[in-house]
């Protein structure tokens, strides 16, 4: 619904739904009551032009937004000063390598400072990376600190970049980094790997200080289980206690003696009431149900499936799982870029640019970059053969990284996790309004559009159909070399403005890059011919793909 819902505590009802648009993930409340300040992931409109990044203020008692401030793409997590005159936001995606926090002015509105969170270059040990999935944000209670949770990336590891060949141990790290707010920077010595200090957990969902800040909370999202820690500035994993929770933990909430702590766990849409009064041993004091389940049985352990680590399945020692690299439920790409063997992923090329999984039912089968799979069941295989997984197959011969046979009903596992993926949906486009064009891009589009369809470009040829998209329509026809060097699939374009970096490869950074640096030859439709204006037009298209009514 992309709003903002105001709750009565007394009487436990939603009094006001505040529209704010712009996928609204994160929030906080300024001091005094006045404002909450809302992260809007996929940005926004104002002035006339697009935001990829964007802060909604809302003033809480006119009940309406009150300002909007700019901000990098993808923000995230929010998180409010101990004075009252600074908020924080975590920005979900590393750009370039780098990882980001912006500090915002609580009374001017404005951006004052951005926090880098750079690369830790130990890909050897496997604990090193991008620092990306910038999940939650803590401050510290006494000092003036900055907890962000995240994973870090070890992408710069495999055969050709390192010499070294990623693992399932060596691909993805739980990790916490700390700010000093003081200096303005990181601390580099503070960075802790929860990953490679006992109980090994994956993808850091949220972090909480308890009480005076001597010890903090940190919840993990695949491995649905929590970590109490003791704060340093060392790096040292000094875990005080391992507690399971229940499937897809993603906040917290903790009261200010640190006794208690609150959970919402997203897969079994409770929340969780942990006492944490004795911190080695964390105890579940009841999980309430929130909402009846909205899916089927089927789908809904399908999503519990794609996500858990702790299934031996799926990996040993909860290291990876399906979600790791697809985010947000399947929906989000981690925009990173990874290297496999073809050993590790015999169904695809070198380089893996991962994707959101939310256009998948529109644009199959076949699946992959390469259209090898038939079925999402065959990602089994790639669950044997990198995620170190059992696999849900009792028997899966292969041949060339097919399978001999259609798993289909083979599994009850896989057929609920297909079901899972071919539900995904793709998150609401800020570039477009009740599917159409925003009024500040409209015109733009529609003469994109054209050009998009016209015979001489020849976009559509591929690119067609309600799923811009001839992949799933017919078994018989073949994938495309759009220059890349590979015979490709032909992806969806109706989730494009969201997913960089583009190519199988990721070497387009932006659509403009498609179409023109990575399109020399026009053999990805021909743009040669094209103005700078009408390039500009067919990206607007893209950004906002619709059909003439």
């Amino acid at each position: 619904s992309q709003e903002l819902a105001l709750v009565d505590l007394t009487t436990h009802a939603c009094i006001r739904r505040i529209p704010i648009g712009g996928q609204p993930v994160g929030v906080t409340i300024s001091s005094d009551g006045r404002y909450a300040f809302v992260a809007q992931f996929a940005g926004d409109y104002w002035d006339g032009e697009y935001h990829a990044g964007s802060v909604a203020v809302v003033d809480l008692q006119k009940q309406i937004v009150h300002a909007r401030i700019s901000v990098r793409p993808c923000p995230f997590a929010m998180a409010m000063s101990t004075d009252g005159h600074q908020v924080y936001v975590s920005h979900y995606l590393a750009v370039d390598g780098t990882g980001w926090v912006s500090e915002i002015d609580a009374h001017t509105f404005r951006v004052t400072r951005e926090f880098s969170l750079d690369e830790d270059l130990d890909s050897a040990s496997g604990r090193g990376g991008v620092f990306n999935g910038l999940a939650s944000l803590a401050v510290h209670p006494r000092e003036n600190r900055l907890l962000v949770a995240g994973m870090q990336a070890n992408v710069h590891r495999g055969l050709k970049q390192s010499g070294q060949p990623l693992s399932h141990k060596t691909t993805v790290q739980a990790a916490v980094r700390c700010v000093d707010l003081t200096a303005g920077e990181e601390l580099v010595a503070a960075r802790m790997v929860s990953s490679f200090s006992g109980q090994a957990v994956a993808m850091p969902s949220a972090v909480a200080f308890l009480g005076n800040g001597e010890y903090f909370v940190d919840v993990y999202f695949a491995s649905h289980d929590m970590k109490v820690l003791a704060y340093n500035e060392t790096g040292t994993v000094a875990e005080r206690s391992l507690f399971e929770l229940p499937h897809g933990p993603t906040g917290i909430a903790v009261t200010r003696d640190g006794q208690q702590a609150f959970v919402n766990c997203r897969w079994t849409r409770s929340v969780a009431h942990i006492d944490l009064a004795n911190i080695r041993q964390p105890r579940m004091v009841r999980s309430q149900l929130v909402t009846e389940e909205p899916w089927d049985a089927q789908r809904i352990q399908g999503a519990r499936l794609f996500h858990d680590t702790r299934d031996t399945r799926m990996t040993p020692n909860r290291w990876l799982s399906c979600a790791v690299c697809h985010l947000d439920g399947g929906e989000l790409s981690d925009g990173l870029i990874w290297e496999f063997t073809t050993a590790q992923k015999p169904s695809s090329p070198a380089l893996v640019n991962p994707k959101s999984l939310a256009i998948t039912r529109g644009s199959g089968p076949p699946y992959l970059i390469q259209g090898t799979y038939r079925t999402i069941h065959e990602e089994d295989q790639f669950i044997r053969s990198f995620l170190g997984g059992r696999g849900f197959l009792t028997s899966a011969a292969s041949v060339e990284g097919k399978f001999a046979e259609d798993p289909t009903g083979k599994s009850t596992e896989l057929d609920a996790l297909s079901q899972f993926v071919l539900n995904l949906r793709p998150r609401p486009n800020p570039h477009l309004r009740a599917g159409r064009p925003r009024g500040e891009i409209a015109a733009a589009a529609n003469r994109g559009r054209e050009i998009f369809h016209s015979a001489e470009s020849g976009c559509s040829q591929c690119h067609a159909g309600p799923n811009f998209t001839r992949s799933g329509t017919d078994p018989h026809l073949d994938l495309a070399d759009v220059g890349t060097g590979i015979q490709a699939d032909i992806p969806s374009l109706n989730n494009v403005w969201e997913t960089a970096p583009y190519l199988h490869d990721g070497r387009a950074k932006t659509l403009r890059e498609v179409i023109t640096t990575h399109n020399p030859d026009d053999r990805h439709g021909k743009t040669s011919h094209l103005s700078a204006q009408q390039l500009d037009d067919l990206v607007a298209f893209l950004l906002a793909p619709h059909e003439d009514l």
